[in-house]
């Protein structure tokens, strides 16, 4: 389950990109974790993602409701070679520095992310080759027809490429090696809002983009973004509580009835699309770790099997999750395209 809680005096949206206020003010957001790094092709991770949307700017983007919206594309169409996607780009966009937007960009960002360091590249194993057939039109080919590939953009934020290679980091950042580099903890985006400042696992901070492309069309009230790393749960809450912060996002379940019923609180509750499940070693060769020696149990589809039925879903969503789970059967939630109520029968 998704969890929010916020200050009722504020109304805040999901990733507080299409925010609506009577009166503009700053917002301080606090969570346990920190984003990683602003590289943003160095990891594919949920609070990093979150953090680099509000700077930076893919092609396309999920809506609230889950379809692909216009972002720095404004249309995209497969053309007569099945294998290839064309992408006509929105005019006028300009970078947190001032530089304009356009295709070399995109050409740039998208083989950046496909470097090896990058922690995208597995969502673009599909692409053969972006080029830019002008300033406003990109080709992306890819191995074969992918009906898919828009859907696989919306994480991949677009850099200014003088702006990268000047600074140099035109190679994405080695995270597994910590190494580093000026996109680390800089940020020029097209995106609502800009880099103040960056203390890593303590505080970011970002301002309004006055220039940017989507406030008539998203009418963002929030003036400035003060990102707090809370580790602490019960420090977390007591922010909260206290007025220090104006939103959790990763509430602790067992917080969250208590907050229910302190005034001026409001809690978001709602399912997400994530699966927390149990994954077994299949391979037939012995665990290191096992007391069996000869080969590996979970290699055996009974036993899995035996795991499946005598996993007790409700015990966990009564005990540990306080009620905010839902038992499920499959991997996928009921609102993913693809999803059959037979696949998610319980045992």
């Amino acid at each position: 389950m998704l969890k929010t809680v916020f200050k009722t005096s504020t109304a805040l949206a999901a990733l507080l990109l299409a925010v609506s206020v009577a009166d503009a003010k700053p917002i301080k957001w606090a969570r346990s974790g920190d984003a990683l790094t602003l590289d943003p092709h160095a990891q594919n991770e949920g609070p990093t993602s979150n953090i680099l949307h509000q700077m930076y700017e893919p092609l396309v983007q999920r809506a609230i409701d889950g379809s692909l919206r216009p972002t720095l594309s404004t249309a995209w169409k497969i053309t007569a070679d099945p294998a290839v996607w064309e992408f006509k780009l929105r005019p006028g966009v300009k970078f947190h520095g001032g530089e304009a937007f356009g295709a070399d960009d995109v050409v740039f960002s998208i083989n950046r992310a496909m470097q090896p360091n990058s922690g995208m590249r597995g969502l673009l194993t599909s692409i053969d080759t972006v080029t830019a057939v002008d300033d406003t039109t990109v080709h992306i080919k890819t191995k074969g027809p992918n009906p898919l590939l828009p859907a696989y953009l919306t994480n991949i934020q677009i850099m200014d490429k003088d702006w990268t290679e000047k600074n140099g980091a035109a190679t994405v950042q080695d995270f597994k090696e910590k190494k580093d580099n000026h996109a680390v903890r800089n940020a020029n985006g097209t995106g609502a809002y800009t880099l103040v400042s960056r203390e890593q696992d303590v505080k970011t901070v970002l301002n309004k983009n006055d220039a940017y492309w989507g406030t008539k069309e998203f009418k963002h009230g929030i003036t400035e973004i003060t990102y707090l790393t809370i580790k602490s749960d019960a420090t977390r809450v007591a922010a909260l509580l206290s007025g220090e912060v104006d939103l959790v996002q990763d509430m602790p379940v067992q917080d969250i009835e208590r907050l229910e019923k302190s005034p001026g609180m409001k809690v978001n509750l709602g399912p997400e699309n994530r699966s927390i499940f149990l994954g077994m070693n299949v391979n037939p060769a012995p665990i290191a770790t096992s007391d069996a020696k000869d080969k590996n149990p979970f290699s055996d589809k009974r036993v899995r099997k035996a795991m499946n039925v005598v996993i007790d879903r409700e015990a966990i969503k009564r005990a540990v999750m306080r009620g905010q789970s839902i038992p499920s059967g499959t991997i996928a939630p009921p609102f993913v395209n693809g999803y059959t109520k037979a696949l998610d029968e319980l045992p």
